[in-house]
């Protein structure tokens, strides 16, 4: 990965619906040239996907919370296996620390959250406790990957 790749990823970060016209425009390379790096990063799993960001207020899910889950261990498949097939469920990860995984749910107010939690969250194999933080609001979101590695210094080492 190089420079000019790191210049179409952030372009493309910015807006993944521009032209690969528009893209060598920006890079000063041709069609082709362009076309076929970001066909490489797209290959090697770089760019993962491309998709619309919906703004959650704006369609009537205006409350995220981040509920932090205990589990008994030996129930772990089965608990992930029910984190992906639960629409309630926006984003999970294992963590490190109290918490066995940190999960984030988007709904309509507090109402809902407390039937999500109630009768669809601590009922998934295994939940031994959870504690729930609700967000009042975003400070920040969305943030370039590109920009974060590159002024933290992670990628292209030997500038």
């Amino acid at each position: 990965m190089d420079r000019v790749d790191l210049g179409l990823l952030a372009a493309l970060e910015k807006n993944g619906r521009q032209s690969f016209a528009t893209l060598a425009e920006l890079s000063g390379m041709s069609k082709t040239s362009v076309w076929s790096r970001v066909q490489t990063l797209e290959e090697t799993g770089v760019i993962r996907n491309y998709r619309a960001v919906i703004d959650p207020a704006l369609i009537g899910l205006k409350l995220t919370a981040y509920v932090s889950i205990m589990i008994d261990f030996s129930k772990r498949d089965s608990f992930e296996k029910s984190v992906m097939s639960n629409p309630a469920v926006v984003e999970c990860f294992t963590t490190a620390g109290e918490a066995d995984y940190i999960m984030r749910i988007i709904c309509r107010d507090v109402s809902q959250l407390d039937n999500i939690l109630r009768y669809n969250i601590s009922l998934m194999p295994g939940v031994q406790r959870s504690t729930t933080l609700m967000c009042l609001k975003s400070i920040k979101q969305d943030a370039s990957l590109v920009d974060t590695c590159e002024k933290m210094d992670l990628l292209l080492p030997n500038r």
